[in-house]
């Protein structure tokens, strides 16, 4: 360190002692005037209270002199005008500085009144509801309270009338009231008396203390006959002596602030040029990491001068080393990515065979019994007992399908049927039903922010990732929490797109955001989340196949999904899916029982699983219509071949031994193009659609089914499906 700094920093730190010094000095010095003012505060409140006190003394002993007098008593009784006139007149009442006096009888009937000041002709009686009275001497003979008497205030005090034997003041005889009024004379001769500056404020206006040097100001409430203030009396009392050796501490600790600052400033103005200055430069550039700062300085021959070079060179060579670390943060980046989503798709590949070859069998299985279930359950309605097993069953081979939906979701080997869906509108409906699945001590919030929400996804399996979403979000706030669900559009550059997935393109999205207020995740647990059967919850309580499944779905509808938690601070999954501008072309109906054909349509069935062909044969003929049924496609074609009727419908499952469903319907529709097509499948299948997206000429029933979905489709398809291909097709 120069000698030069040392000795700006030695004068500093004299000049910062020096004010700090005054700094304690003003502090303490505040301290005791707040101290006086405190103790002038309780001693005026005191002596104020006093004041009062000894000021209404008059009307006090008025009140109770007069109260116990037998006289007094009997001229209630008799009602003795003329007593009252001569002991309780103007004269009375000048003695004991009172304005208004009146007594009632015991029924609050008034016997006499008597006014020496006009201000008290607003009111001829004391203006409180008669049916008071015994509630305001409920606590005793005497009471002390204001009444409004036009802009003017008047305090009463009243007691209960008694003989003079009665000193318990146990039987009353009538009441006695006497008050004086609180106007501007009378204020102006209490301040007087009080040493201060006394005003009326009305009930409802806003009072406050005030504690200032030299100043003391506070209220002093006036209370109703029912203890509700009527009127606030500000009581303000000034201390000149205080506020002028105040202002002389103020006056002398400003001088010497001053005096220190000008110092201060010759001292600044005689290094600035010479340190100050080039210190500057040299820290401006070095704070916003650009040598333009210090371009002038790199000339100068000085220390600084020295400095600005050497940090120039630091600035290139920073540039080059940064340069390349993002080159090959960029690089190993979109490497790590790519490794990850070749593992990840390695997995799901295997697992996906898994899948591909057990979901065809298995959904045969499933269909069989869902629908053999709701057979049983549809004709068995007298037995309960076997109504019920049957709904078991049924529900059990539920639970199978959506796991087997669930294997084929994750692994992409699900058929999807994408419509144009607007998320907006999805996320309003599906509110309803996650407030019915995740419980009412959660805070479920939706914002539908995108301006414009169209995409093209399979509805059902959107509407499926929004439910596991929300699932495990309450799973991940057991003690309640915030659940947000929200969309909106943004643009993605090659950089960000890349960052989210490496298959996912530049473009325009709608992102639904699914955010908790949950435990959160750390790297390691949000590394695994959509790898099937990974699960951070106990035994029993998840197949981990929630997350993958979510993954699964957006990956196959073209989306990509991103993850943003931290431990204890819950987390965010952004779902990525293209814009579209086609208008929505996709509408939830209300599904409505199917009732049988009236028309005896032909229906050709070809199944070569035995045990589902029976069961789809077995329907049909229930819902009224012509069946045949073939094993397999070769006795399909000599069936129809050798049939003379018309055949409107052809059923086919879509993987059979020798010949598939596809191969079927293109040789059949040469033979019979007015005949409709209806494709059973229990997975993907590139024959009826391109990387699991079913091709839109198509229709298909996916395996497993109920009898009812089976009526529904059949139905659907005959009078509205799409007829046999032509040979363009």
């Amino acid at each position: 360190m120069k000698v030069q700094t040392k000795i700006t920093l030695l004068l500093v730190l004299v000049v910062a002692t020096f004010m700090a010094g005054l700094w304690v000095f003003r502090v303490l010095d505040q301290r005791k005037f707040r101290d006086i003012r405190d103790t002038r505060l309780i001693e005026v409140k005191k002596s104020f209270d006093a004041f009062l006190l000894k000021d209404g003394d008059h009307l006090k002993v008025l009140a109770e002199y007069y109260t116990e007098w037998d006289a007094m008593v009997q001229a209630i009784q008799r009602s003795d005008k003329k007593w009252f006139e001569e002991n309780l007149n103007t004269l009375t009442l000048d003695g004991y500085r009172a304005n208004a006096a009146w007594i009632y009888r015991t029924n609050a009937e008034v016997v006499y009144q008597i006014k020496n000041f006009g201000a008290t002709d607003n009111f001829s009686e004391i203006p409180i509801p008669r049916e008071a009275f015994d509630k305001l001497f409920a606590n005793g003979p005497f009471a002390h309270f204001f009444v409004k008497a036009g802009n003017d205030l008047m305090e009463i005090r009243a007691a209960t009338v008694h003989s003079s034997k009665d000193f318990a003041r146990a039987s009353s005889h009538g009441f006695f009231f006497v008050g004086r009024l609180w106007n501007q004379p009378a204020l102006a001769d209490m301040s007087m008396f009080s040493n201060a500056k006394l005003s009326l404020v009305p009930a409802g206006e806003r009072v406050k203390e005030t504690r200032e040097d030299g100043l003391i100001v506070f209220p002093k409430v006036l209370p109703g006959w029912d203890g509700q203030p009527v009127a606030h009396v500000m009581v303000r009392n000034e201390m000149p002596v205080v506020q002028q050796l105040n202002r002389s501490n103020e006056r002398l600790i400003l001088s010497l602030f001053l005096f220190a600052l000008i110092l201060l400033l010759l001292i600044y103005s005689s290094l600035v040029r010479w340190v100050s200055k080039p210190l500057r430069l040299i820290m401006e550039s070095l704070k916003r990491s650009d040598p333009k700062p210090i371009e002038g300085l790199i000339q100068d021959n000085s220390e600084f001068g020295e400095l600005a070079r050497t940090t120039r060179q630091f600035f290139e060579q920073r540039d080059n080393l940064i340069r390349e670390m993002e080159e090959r943060r960029v690089t190993e980046e979109a490497l790590r990515k790519s490794e990850d989503e070749l593992r990840h798709s390695q997995k799901m590949e295997a697992v996906g065979r898994l899948a591909g070859g057990v979901a065809h069998d298995f959904n045969n299985l499933l269909t069989a019994i869902i629908g053999y279930a709701e057979l049983i359950s549809t004709r068995t309605s007298s037995n309960a007992l076997a109504k019920q097993n049957a709904d078991l069953i049924r529900k059990a081979g539920e639970q199978a399908a959506a796991l087997t939906r669930q294997l084929l979701a994750f692994s992409r080997k699900q058929l999807l049927q994408p419509k144009v869906i607007d998320l907006n509108d999805l996320v309003v409906e599906m509110e309803r039903l996650l407030r019915r699945v995740i419980g009412e001590r959660f805070d479920l919030q939706s914002h539908p922010n995108a301006d414009i929400g169209r995409v093209k996804a399979d509805p059902s399996q959107i509407e499926q990732v929004v439910l596991n979403l929300g699932v495990n979000a309450r799973d991940a706030m057991p003690t309640g929490g915030t659940l947000s669900i929200r969309t909106e559009n943004v643009g993605l550059d090659e950089a960000a797109a890349r960052q989210i997935s490496a298959s996912l393109k530049p473009g325009d999205y709608v992102v639904l955001s699914v955010t908790d207020t949950g435990a959160g995740m750390d790297e390691e647990t949000m590394s695994h989340i959509f790898e099937p059967f990974f699960t951070t919850k106990g035994p029993g309580k998840g197949t981990g196949l929630g997350l993958a499944t979510v993954y699964g779905i957006v990956r196959q509808t073209g989306g990509g999904i991103s993850v943003e938690s931290e431990p204890g601070k819950g987390s965010t999954f952004r779902i990525y899916l293209p814009l579209v501008t086609a208008p929505v072309d996709y509408t939830k109906t209300t599904l409505a029982p199917v009732e049988k054909s009236a028309n005896f349509e032909t229906v050709l069935v070809v199944e070569d699983e035995e045990i589902v062909r029976e069961l789809v044969c077995e329907v049909l003929i229930e819902q009224g219509y012509n069946v045949i049924c073939a094993a397999d496609g070769m006795e399909a074609l000599t069936v129809a071949n050798d049939f003379d009727a018309t055949i409107h419908l052809l059923v086919t499952d879509v993987i059979m031994p020798q010949m598939n469903g596809h191969e079927l319907a293109a040789k059949l529709a040469v033979l019979r193009p007015e005949m409709k097509i209806l494709y059973v499948s229990g997975y993907s299948d590139n024959d009826i659609g391109d990387h699991g997206v079913l091709d839109p000429r198509f229709e298909l029933l996916q395996k497993p089914f109920t009898p009812q979905t089976l009526a529904r489709k059949i139905r659907d398809v005959i009078h509205e499906g799409r007829y046999a291909y032509s040979t363009e097709q």
